[in-house]
């Protein structure tokens, strides 16, 4: 598979919403029956309308996974934005606000399983592992970073290497994603949940204040 994205681009509401019901057929699908033995012909069967749209927004059933994959990129990343753009000075609050939408993430079980469908599909294809990286984590660490930085610059914190320190962040969950994807449960509690995420913030800002302070 060329690790090539195709931008669908309707101009009518039918287009919009004939390329979003391909999206969501043909993601069940993929998840369901695996990347290989899914067909433009079963896709067309589930979703109605014709292979024609596909290729005409898509190109090729290669395009319309990748279009997939950056939707449900940008939807994650969306949310991140969402949290780090809080109307508050409280960094506290805002890395909570970020923590809890990352849980609700990971732990949804259509995330995780398309997580799992990237990890099978990007072996054998460092290009396309490359360009999913790119879309998802890469951006995620970047947007984290350019809020730490804010934060740095209005003395809410102190990061002097915001980059290291977004992958240190959202390492806390490395766990909860690493059993999504082999399919372990999720046993915690919502009250173990908000132990963890209270736990893991105060530590973070502990851990990034000025030297005088850690003294």
């Amino acid at each position: 598979m060329k690790s090539r994205i195709v931008k669908p681009a309707p101009h009518t509401q039918r287009g919009v919403e004939r390329c979003a019901l391909l999206f969501e057929v043909a993601t069940d699908l993929f998840l369901q029956h695996g990347y290989n033995q899914v067909s433009l012909d079963l896709i067309v069967e589930h979703a109605g309308g014709s292979k024609a749209t596909i290729y005409k927004y898509f190109g090729s059933k290669q395009g319309l996974f990748l279009a997939i994959c950056q939707e449900r990129c940008n939807a994650f990343i969306y949310e991140i934005e969402l949290a780090c753009q809080q109307d508050t000075l409280d960094i506290r609050h805002n890395l909570s606000h970020l923590l809890y939408a990352l849980y609700q993430i990971f732990t949804d079980e259509k995330s995780a399983a398309f997580s799992r469908l990237l990890v099978q599909i990007a072996q054998g294809n460092p290009e396309l592992a490359q360009q999913l990286y790119n879309l998802g984590p890469k951006r995620a660490h970047t947007v984290l970073s350019q809020f730490l930085q804010k934060a740095h610059d209005a003395q809410q914190i102190y990061c002097t290497r915001p980059d290291d320190s977004a992958i240190y962040f959202f390492g806390c969950f490395h766990d909860i994603h690493w059993r999504t994807l082999v399919g372990l449960p999720i046993t915690e509690s919502e009250v173990q949940i908000k132990y963890h995420i209270d736990y893991v913030i105060e530590r973070f800002i502990a851990g990034h204040q000025p030297p005088e302070k850690n003294e």
